[in-house]
């Protein structure tokens, strides 16, 4: 049975994060992030002094790349990173106030790309199209 690259369902999924990812980074490059390092500074706009265990798990990356991540963030002084109280192996994470200046800006550019996405779409269709891939998410982890 032959299969053509442009019936696999991963092809296409694939292809929509990479269009995701390559709107994001055009659109963020003025404020000198990628759209990884947005994912870190999401997390921690949501909830500061996360450690970077927790942020690797949610955004399913491998430990290297989140290292690096962080690097970047400390780099540009958006992020700092501070031991754990309770226990000295964990270090936690901590928008700086650089990093919370870019918090308006990038969440517009990331609810412009909502809106781009979800265009053509009802509301009831957005929420069907996340629970598809959350279960194709779960079937790959299970």
């Amino acid at each position: 049975m032959e299969q053509h690259m442009s019936s696999l369902l991963g092809f296409w999924m694939k292809r929509a994060y990479r269009d995701i990812c390559n709107y994001l980074d055009s659109r963020l490059e003025p404020y000198g992030l990628t759209n990884s390092q947005l994912g870190v500074l999401m997390m921690l706009w949501e909830q500061d002094g996360l450690t970077q265990t927790d942020i690797q798990k949610m955004l399913g990356i491998q430990p290297a790349s989140m290292t690096h991540l962080i690097k970047g963030l400390e780099h540009k002084q958006l992020v700092t990173r501070s031991g754990d109280p309770n226990d000295s192996r964990v270090k936690r994470l901590y928008v700086t106030e650089q990093g919370k200046a870019l918090e308006q800006p990038c969440m517009a550019i990331v609810l412009e790309g909502e809106d781009k996405m979800r265009s053509g779409f009802s509301s009831d269709e957005a929420i069907i199209m996340r629970t598809w891939i959350q279960k194709v998410m779960s079937n790959l982890n299970s």
